[in-house]
């Protein structure tokens, strides 16, 4: 036989209160969603509802503080450009005086008030090189906290020290962009000539063979134009063919010599040669015998000095003023005009640097307001959808007191 069990009556008093709790949860929520236009989130209403909220929310952070990194790296740069325009208006300034200066005209009293003016400008490029910001050394890179330049006033500029004697550690980078830019080649590059190398080749040679060469010697281009070469030639006959053409056509010296059963180009070899950035050797293809180069080792090619850095430019051109050496001057303007060619070419560098930080900040940016409309379609709620939530809410609510109130109502004749 079946038995049913029977409902009690605090069990019904129970449930009743249950219900009527319930409902006035879900009106007090419906309430706040109309009242805030917010949803009351959770997995029961929403599938995966407070989880996708928390991993947008956590995501939408990220976007904002790549733009904030973004944008701050991008102020550092500019920082940056800032300080090497006034670097480079300086040294435009050091450049002018040494124009004037290099005229046999002006004598030592004149260099000497150069020299005085050098002095200035020069530290004041010293220290710009030395832009903080907060603790941070501009121009550090990854060693921030090291000096860029180490130097005391009135001290000689060759002394000063680059990165207190530091290895260079590389480029700081923000979001894995490069943030920073480098001085070293500003302010440690050695001077070096021109030089070229060919690979070795047959000797005595057994074809005829012809090159068109052309060479600065740090001051100035000396043309030499086709050099000819017969069978039978060895590698001393070809060298000296070449250093006799060089000198018939202006040159001091020698610009050739055997490297060991190959030719080897140099500039530092020509008599009084300044190693610079305007040094070059250009080899060619000779204009009656085209094509031989390869019988002789020879590629074209132009092949270019390096010209001292900054510390040893600002130092040649303070020892050439103080003592009274016009030429010195001369031989110091192409230095010069090589630092602010590596000046002008830092800038560039920035200028590239700050447009990806610029295209980074849209982009970003872009995603970060899709991500904010994607939460607002996630966590916010319509009127129209609050209102009607709301009208059910409290609907249902009054059914539920209803109810209850009738079941509270009982008493013991409903149970005879």
């Amino acid at each position: 036989m079946l038995n049913v069990g029977r409902i009690s009556t605090g069990q019904k008093y129970g449930g009743a209160t249950d219900s009527i709790h319930r409902n006035q949860l879900k009106f007090s929520q419906s309430s706040l969603q109309m009242n805030t236009g917010q949803r009351m989130l959770n997995n029961y209403s929403q599938y995966n509802g407070t989880r996708d909220l928390s991993e947008i929310t956590g995501t939408l952070a990220q976007k904002v503080q790549k733009v904030e990194n973004y944008q701050l790296a991008s102020t550092e740069l500019g920082l940056a450009e800032t300080a090497l325009n006034n670097m480079k208006d300086l040294l435009d300034n050091i450049k002018v005086d040494a124009l004037q200066a290099s005229n046999d005209t002006y004598g030592p009293d004149d260099l000497a008030i150069l020299g005085d003016q050098l002095r200035n400008l020069g530290e004041n490029v010293y220290l710009i090189s030395n832009i903080r910001l907060g603790d941070k050394y501009i121009f550090g890179g990854l060693q921030s906290d090291k000096k860029v330049i180490d130097f005391s006033s009135g001290d000689l500029f060759g002394n000063a020290v680059y990165k207190e004697g530091f290895a260079e550690l590389g480029a700081r980078k923000t979001e894995e962009i490069q943030s920073s830019v480098s001085l070293q080649d500003l302010f440690s590059t050695n001077a070096a000539p021109a030089q070229m190398q060919g690979t070795p080749f047959i000797t005595p040679l057994l074809a005829g063979g012809q090159i068109n060469l052309t060479v600065n010697d740090g001051a100035q281009d000396i043309y030499i134009g086709d050099i000819t070469f017969g069978v039978g030639d060895t590698i001393p006959i070809i060298v000296g063919n070449i250093n006799a053409a060089f000198n018939a056509a202006g040159g001091i010296g020698s610009i050739a010599q055997d490297g060991g059963g190959f030719l080897e180009f140099d500039t530092s070899l020509v008599t009084g040669n300044v190693a610079n950035s305007a040094a070059s050797i250009i080899v060619s293809d000779g204009l009656t015998m085209p094509g031989t180069l390869n019988v002789l080792g020879l590629q074209a090619a132009t092949i270019t000095g390096t010209s001292k850095d900054l510390r040893q430019t600002l130092g040649e051109l303070d020892s050439a003023y103080f003592s009274g050496d016009n030429q010195r001057v001369r031989n110091s303007l192409a230095d010069l005009q090589a630092n602010i060619d590596r000046l002008v070419a830092t800038v560039s560098e920035i200028g590239n640097l700050n447009k990806q930080f610029n295209e980074q900040v849209d982009r970003e940016s872009f995603n970060k307001e899709n991500m904010e409309l994607r939460k607002a379609d996630i966590s916010q709620i319509s009127i129209a959808e609050a209102a009607q939530n709301l009208n059910e809410a409290q609907t249902i609510l009054g059914y539920t007191m209803q109810f209850g109130s009738r079941i509270m109502q009982q008493n013991i004749f409903d149970f005879i």
